[in-house]
């Protein structure tokens, strides 16, 4: 198995975010990734990550993730499926930061109506629905 399998096994193991074993397992496969020549191969693996853990910030570990998705190239349309079927904190906080960046659309999605239909889906957590329903208003008053 090479070095990208190993990474990615790595990340898909965690099971847990409260412990500080699985933090600092999760910390030095990001740092292995991150300096890897090739760290968009675990683009998939990075939003496994949040997906299992939608109500958990991984004690700051999660920061780590969204800035270093945010640094790969590409990642935008694999962000818009996490948003789809997981929305949680730190991957409407990546749409939000689009947003924010003056970007309105990817791959034909509009940023501002999938936070709208987050909002209004009834089945997503209260806290993805009032964090995409503010996302949302923000970026319609600044569009006004």
């Amino acid at each position: 198995m090479n070095t990208a399998h190993h990474i990615i096994a790595a990340i898909d193991s965690i099971a847990s975010v409260d412990q500080p074993d699985s933090l600092q397992k999760i910390q030095q496969a990001l740092d292995t990734l991150f300096t890897s020549p090739h760290p968009e191969i675990g683009i998939d693996a990075l939003f496994r990550v949040l997906e299992r853990f939608p109500d958990s910030d991984g004690f700051g570990v999660f920061w780590s993730i969204l800035h270093g998705l945010e640094a790969l190239p590409n990642y935008e349309t694999r962000l818009i499926q996490s948003v789809q079927q997981q929305p949680m904190e730190f991957n409407l906080i990546m749409i939000n930061r689009l947003l924010n960046a003056g970007v309105d659309e990817i791959n034909g999605v509009n940023l501002v109506a999938l936070l709208d239909t987050i909002a209004h889906t009834p089945i997503h957590r209260q806290r993805a629905r009032e964090l995409a329903r503010n996302f949302a208003e923000r970026h319609r008053t600044d569009e006004g």
